[in-house]
């Protein structure tokens, strides 16, 4: 936690959320059981305030019930066998505005609490 603000959220502090996968051996459940796929690490950013803590533990346990990241192809790097995303947006950037996947975003937290229901996470 900062007491930065994000834009469009002033007189509140950050979020910082941190995640690490490491890179592994497919299971059962993943799209290629027994293949190598790569690992990734990745930053996101919510506003300290009662919303963003709300979203924060819907985040939680998203990733806590591995619905969060998914193995497939990289939509960014074309890269196969790798930890992406799974439908669930995170902020990664504080600023830059939607187009840059930062703030501000002013329907950010109604959507990604959206997404996360749609994976059963309430």
């Amino acid at each position: 936690r900062s007491t930065s603000s994000l834009p469009g959220y002033s007189g509140c502090g950050t979020v910082t959320i941190h995640y690490s996968i490491p890179s592994g051996i497919q299971q059962a459940g993943h799209p290629s059981p027994g293949q190598k796929y790569s690992g990734t690490s990745r930053t996101a950013y919510l506003p300290d305030n009662k919303d963003g803590n709300r979203i924060l533990k819907l985040l939680q346990e998203a990733f806590k019930a591995r619905v969060t990241f998914t193995v497939g192809s990289s939509s960014t790097t074309g890269a196969n066998n790798t930890v992406t995303w799974n439908d669930i947006h995170h902020k990664t950037s504080t600023s830059g505005g939607t187009s840059n996947f930062g703030y501000p975003d002013p329907t950010y937290l109604q959507r990604v609490e959206l997404e996360l229901a749609a994976k059963g996470i309430v």
